[in-house]
């Protein structure tokens, strides 16, 4: 099984600690992430929804995948044992997903957290992956989740817009890739 440790981490604009997936300002203000705006919106809704056994279960199963997908995007491997049966078909998808989109992760931009503001408004963000498809830059946010949610576009577009540093989207393929336990992805 994979372990990670708690880390704080300086970023541009504050810090940001991967457990509980926080960001703060240089004053260390807590900054909401897009996932919590779009939960507090409306827009993406799980509370009562889904059991917590349930949500627990994905989200354990959510983490050991993005590492697997970031080590190979990083590195262009992965140590085997982090991959348990139940990781080994969506890490297949990752790859199928690679190999049949044309996608290239950029090693240097695979999961680092950025503090954006839009309109005045700071919120956080870490994409998944940044890479390329062709010519066209590219943001992959990868979902190991049964069922598609229509907040996953006005997830990625949060982190365009933090990308760029811009207040419109358009400069860069958007994707919300739905890694299955079938070996496949949408």
């Amino acid at each position: 099984m994979l372990f990670r440790s708690v880390s704080i981490v300086a970023i541009k604009g504050g810090t940001y600690c991967d457990s509980p997936h926080e960001y703060r300002d240089g004053a260390g203000k807590w900054i909401p992430s897009i996932t919590q705006i779009l939960s507090l919106t409306g827009l993406s809704y799980y509370n009562g929804c889904i059991s917590k056994d349930v949500m627990e279960n994905a989200a354990r199963r959510g983490s050991a995948v993005h590492a697997l997908a970031w080590s190979y995007a990083k590195y262009g491997e992965v140590d085997e044992t982090w991959i348990t049966e139940e990781t080994l078909p969506y890490f297949e998808a990752y790859k199928k997903f690679l190999r049949e989109a044309g996608f290239t992760p950029d090693p240097d931009f695979v999961e680092n957290p950025i503090i954006a503001t839009l309109h005045g408004m700071a919120y956080g963000v870490t994409p998944d992956v940044i890479g390329s498809r062709g010519k066209f830059p590219t943001v992959v946010e990868l979902k190991t989740v049964a069922q598609a949610q229509p907040s996953w576009a006005f997830q990625t577009a949060g982190q365009e817009l933090a990308i760029f540093n811009t207040n419109r989207c358009g400069r860069a393929l958007r994707w919300a890739v739905q890694l299955l336990n079938t070996g496949k992805y949408r």
